[in-house]
């Protein structure tokens, strides 16, 4: 196998692939932002106004999985011409409801066919913000209807605030989706193109100059490049032209993260997504014809490529210092424009590669100084070898340094995501499911019933506020119950018609972190009586087990909603005062993150094959002159090994002082030793790798080797 022939063919063929779908993947994340928000007006109720006649009531609710919040719409047609809602066949009849796919397939555990009324049909694709959203609508019974406050609305297609998934994304997200795609996706793409323009340098770097000396000029020269990329490229962009086409066909389901694309939003974009395949193709052509040295004489061209070296090094120095300092000040300075930090980060990642090379060709004369008088040939070859060509180090140590960035980037922000978000062991845990507080409107019905279909062995207090001002606030809570309910929390019973004061700290801790959001550290005046509605307008129940199991949580919601209130709104312990959403919607990190860890693994494994290729033939006719295959290991350890050992610290070293501004603070992200030890140790392994497999592919080499005119 030449370096110029199958495997930079298949090099040039992936990285056409990749930055293809890199780049639609942009196309993609923005016809989705789009698409979504425009089903999600689609389906806002108008109100109506004053003087007009409702010919429907409507209300929505939040409801959560496992800590995933998704709405529930709560309808109710008053007139035989009442617009259905977009997704509905038909108006569901009273205790009926319609799921979204999502929950119609979710866990039998969740009870969704059940907890809102019977199931009887699923929501078509356009009332939904995403095929894979959590929706659904209920229609209450007739004995549940006046049980919540319902709004009269006289059709769907309202543009005020949305509900359901798209509620949950913040103004800017698809900015910042776009910035950290850049990153994990776009950089790594550009890794891999600049690897396989690359990969047989050598060999086409001596041809050029052949047909150089031949006279041919520079169009010539040209067209033997173009001549030699052109099939590679065209397959690949046909390549990924094939695998986005399911896509606008059918809906797809992206792995481990659990996200469907739609169809029809991309069948949209179908125009944007082929300029993408065919505007990669070209980028990665250009880069191909670029990146190709001009082939004059030797002397002339040894000074021309140390001048321009010179300065692009220089350049790129500079650039780097420039964005290292942007990326500091923006996590400091500007903690809440993040944007600004994850661009500066990505220049940060595209320079260092060439301030790398740029201090090997500074060492190298040094370490040839050394060798030289230390008598070992294998380290001044290497360092002659490194002075002579930095561009060999900065192509070899470029997607190691990119790939410790992206790994870096992905946890931080990822730690950053998931400490702001609640506490996962405790949202999975018995503990966080032993206790939940319910809270009805105030139409809710009385709470007898409902304790009757509560599953056995679970008991049931009552709260409210004293001294309720207009505001909200208050200055302490009741709690109230029958005895055998308050001795379950350890509470005292005072006799009918009395009260006694429990301060906040000798409360029963579930009960403190579950009623923390609505009553703070408030004390408790204890009374002895039935669970009945103690506030003027909502209705707060506490459900729990006395011996700290966990509720069944699905019943508990359906009894909730089927006998004390349509939109009553129930909040077990794990989810009492803590948000899951920053960390269900951080699993796009570690996916992304992979992805471009993955493009840059295939840019590494193609140049590091080129420089064995290459290192192994340049090395061959020493065996002529030493006799033995020694030189070939130290060469391999000082060419090869240093660099990317140096790679991997510096890229370590990087990515310790970028965590420094996002540390804490507002941003409250981690830095992981843990990862810092894994990825050193992991470069050692790699550099030992790569000196072992050099020295074997130099060996070889060499005993196939034979002089020859050249």
């Amino acid at each position: 196998m030449t370096e110029s022939g199958r495997t930079r063919f298949l090099a040039l063929l992936m990285a056409t692939v990749v930055a293809a779908l890199s780049t639609a993947a942009f196309a993609i994340s923005n016809t989705t932002f789009e698409g979504r928000e425009t089903r999600a007006k689609s389906r806002n109720p108008v109100l109506a106004g004053r003087g007009q006649e409702p010919k429907a009531l409507w209300n929505r609710y939040w409801e959560s999985e496992q800590g995933r919040q998704f709405s529930v719409v709560v309808v109710w047609p008053l007139t035989t011409d009442a617009p259905l809602p977009p997704g509905l066949d038909y108006w569901p009849a009273p205790g009926e409801a319609f799921l979204s796919p999502a929950l119609a397939d979710g866990p039998a555990r969740e009870d969704f066919a059940r907890r809102y009324g019977h199931a009887v049909g699923q929501i078509g694709e356009e009332g939904l913000a995403t095929p894979g959203e959590r929706l659904v609508y209920t229609r209450p019974s007739e004995a549940m209807l006046n049980s919540s406050h319902l709004e009269g609305i006289t059709a769907f297609g309202s543009p005020g605030p949305s509900f359901g998934d798209v509620r949950l994304i913040g103004e800017g997200r698809d900015q910042q989706l776009a910035i950290i795609m850049a990153l994990l996706l776009a950089l790594p793409a550009a890794g891999l193109a600049v690897a396989a323009a690359r990969m047989g340098a050598h060999g086409y770097d001596r041809r050029a100059r052949l047909l150089h000396l031949m006279g041919a000029n520079r169009r010539a020269r040209a067209w033997m490049n173009l001549g030699g990329a052109a099939l590679p490229i065209t397959l690949g962009a046909l390549t990924a032209a094939l695998l986005l086409t399911p896509a606008l066909i059918w809906n797809v389901t992206l792995p481990w993260i659990d996200f469907t694309l739609a169809a029809a939003d991309l069948r949209k974009a179908a125009s944007h997504l082929l300029v993408a395949v065919l505007g990669s193709a070209l980028a990665v052509l250009a880069i191909t014809l670029l990146l190709q040295p001009s082939p004059s004489p030797a002397t002339k061209a040894r000074r021309g490529r140390g001048d321009s070296g010179g300065i692009l090094s220089r350049m790129a120095s500079a650039a780097c210092c420039v964005f290292l300092t942007a990326a500091l000040l923006a996590g400091w300075l500007a903690p809440q424009a993040p944007i600004y930090y994850q661009v500066a980060v990505i220049g940060v990642l595209a320079t260092l590669p060439s301030v790398i090379g740029r201090l090997t060709a500074r060492l190298a004369p040094r370490l040839a100084l050394s060798a030289h008088m230390s008598g070992a040939p294998g380290r001044l070859i290497a360092a002659r070898a490194l002075a002579a060509r930095p561009g060999t180090v900065v192509r070899l140590v470029s997607t190691l340094v990119i790939a410790v960035g992206v790994i870096g980037q992905t946890q931080l922000i990822t730690s950053m995501l998931y400490n702001r978000s609640g506490d996962t062991a405790l949202l999975h845990s018995a503990e966080g499911k032993s206790m939940a507080l319910i809270q009805a409107a105030d139409r809710a019905r009385p709470s007898e019933e409902f304790r009757a279909v509560l599953p056995k062995g679970l008991q049931v207090v009552s709260l409210g506020h004293t001294d309720l001002q207009p505001d909200g606030s208050s200055g302490g809570r009741i709690i109230q119950a029958p005895c055998a309910d308050l001795t379950a929390l350890v509470l005292p019973c005072p006799e009918a018609g009395s009260s006694e004061e429990v301060p906040f700290g000798r409360l029963d801790r579930r009960l403190k972190a579950t009623t923390y959001t609505y009553f703070g550290d408030t004390s408790a005046t204890i009374r002895t009586g039935p669970t009945q509605k103690l506030d003027p307008q909502d209705m707060y129940l506490v459900v729990f087990d006395p011996q700290g199991q966990a509720l069944d949580i699905p019943a508990v919601k359906r009894a909730a909603r089927l006998t004390l209130s349509t939109d009553a709104v129930i909040r077990p312990l794990a989810e009492g005062s803590q948000s899951y959403t920053l960390g269900f919607q951080a699993r796009w990190l570690p996916f992304l993150g992979a992805v471009g860890t993955t493009f840059l693994t295939l840019a590494m494994v193609f140049s590091t094959l080129s420089e064995f290729l290459r290192f192994a033939r340049n090395l061959a006719p020493l065996t002529a002159v030493t006799g033995e295959y020694g030189v070939f290991r130290a060469t391999a350890g000082w060419a090869l090994a240093l660099p990317m050992a140096l790679a991997g610290v510096a890229g370590v070293a990087t990515y310790i002082i970028l965590a420094l501004p996002v540390i804490g603070g507002p941003k409250n992200a981690e830095l992981s030793g843990e990862l810092c030890a894994a990825i050193l140790t992991l470069t050692a392994a790699l550099s030992l790798a790569t000196t072992l497999a050099a020295q074997r592919t130099a060996m070889r080499e060499a005993q196939a080797w034979r002089p020859r005119a050249d």
